[in-house]
């Protein structure tokens, strides 16, 4: 059974979401949204960006560790497309459901926004 959601693979995609159809946040957690990316087959893909601010390797790979686990939990839900998650300072304080809530409204907001419907939510 193949994973219900990929990783990004290909620094084209990647370069396809600095000019993201569709971009949404809820507090530390920001989402870009990207549908036209050659790579894209029928399930989300989906990569993280994660800065040296929060902290040394072993906090940043927990942090993003959290972050695939959170939108595993909600991935049959999200349209295909390239979706690049990225955290801001204080995103690796938050409870695990806070976290999920947060990358789950945000990609909710930037998959809407490729529609002309997405809004920034705080």
């Amino acid at each position: 059974m193949p994973p219900v959601v990929g990783r990004i693979r290909r620094q084209a995609t990647f370069r396809a979401l600095s000019r993201p159809e569709g971009r949404g946040q809820m507090g530390t957690v920001a989402v870009a949204f990207s549908s036209h990316v050659p790579e894209v087959k029928s399930a989300p893909l989906v990569g993280y960006s994660i800065g040296r601010r929060h902290g040394g390797a072993v906090e940043r790979n927990r942090l993003r560790r959290r972050l695939r686990a959170a939108v595993r939990a909600f991935g049959p839900e999200l349209p295909a497309g390239a979706y690049l998650v990225r955290a801001a300072p204080g995103a690796g304080e938050l409870r695990f459901e806070e976290l999920r809530r947060a990358v789950r409204v945000a990609a909710r907001a930037a998959a809407a926004g490729a529609d002309g419907e997405g809004r920034r939510i705080l």
